[in-house]
């Protein structure tokens, strides 16, 4: 929340503030909510598709459950791949979770029928859930969304889905005039729509730093393809802002490494 010059990441530059050609306003940006949760929870879900070309593809899901004070326990967890309220595809697993600690717990969803792809032309969605279990009793919730798609760049362009794809985009920044950063969503989500459907782009550069949250989920859903980056432009500070730079990746890594992440249960 602190505005002024500091050597953190985005800023730092031994040449001062106006070296650089954005604003840093301080405060607290986006939305904050409280979500509650029972001892034992799931803390995390990572589903990563996997062979998307191949008849034989795989969701590789990876939860991480976390327990504050309970005694040690034996638990379950599904995971469900969802089109819709149609299940596609369904694995458990048993794992002992240690008195007041923390577990990961992997499964790997296969025999899922019939996929499409996510593409800009077609960004076809899916939902991964994953259930805790004690018991026959349901404790806790996670869901996350994801696309079956296959990128990269060859030495003659970019594929999407083996396709050669001719890639159009644009920057953004995030920054609106008399409020800075704290614009509600449903703005967020307006400059993903003008992008895919006025400026016929099919990629956006998030420039220089993780944006919001509604506005990826938006990209998602419309086939906007994203370039995401840690906070920083044209600069590499100290050792201590080199820690902060590598912790600011991590944590935007955990939180976007799905297409769209979001946790059931109660809010207040």
């Amino acid at each position: 929340m602190d505005s002024r010059w500091l050597n953190v990441p985005p800023g730092g530059s031994p040449r001062g503030p106006s070296s650089i050609d954005y604003m840093l306003p301080g405060g607290i940006t986006r939305s904050v909510s409280l979500h509650l949760k029972p001892e034992i929870f799931i803390a995390d879900v990572f589903a990563k598709p996997l062979h998307c070309l191949d008849s034989n593809r795989t969701v590789a899901v990876q939860c991480s459950i976390d327990a504050k004070g309970s005694a040690p326990c034996e638990l379950s967890i599904r995971a469900d791949l969802l089109d819709g309220t149609a299940t596609l595809a369904r694995e458990h697993v048993l794992c002992t979770m240690p008195g007041g600690g923390s577990c990961s717990v992997n499964l790997l969803l296969s025999r899922m029928g019939n996929i499409s792809l996510w593409s800009s032309e077609s960004p076809k969605l899916y939902m991964v859930r994953v259930t805790l279990f004690d018991g026959g009793t349901a404790l806790d919730e996670y869901a996350v969304r994801i696309g079956f798609r296959d990128a990269r760049f060859e030495t003659d362009g970019f594929l999407l889905n083996g396709r050669k794809t001719r890639i159009f985009g644009l920057n953004r920044h995030e920054l609106y005039p008399f409020v800075g950063f704290a614009m509600p969503d449903n703005v967020m989500r307006k400059d993903a729509e003008i992008l895919r459907h006025n400026f016929n782009c099919n990629m956006v550069r998030c420039s220089h730093y993780p944006q919001a949250e509604a506005f990826l989920d938006a990209c998602d859903e419309l086939g906007l393809m994203v370039w995401e980056e840690i906070p920083g432009w044209n600069y590499i500070g100290d050792d201590a802002w080199k820690t902060l730079a590598v912790r600011d990746t991590e944590h935007m890594i955990r939180r976007d490494r799905n297409i769209h992440r979001s946790s059931f249960g109660e809010r207040a």
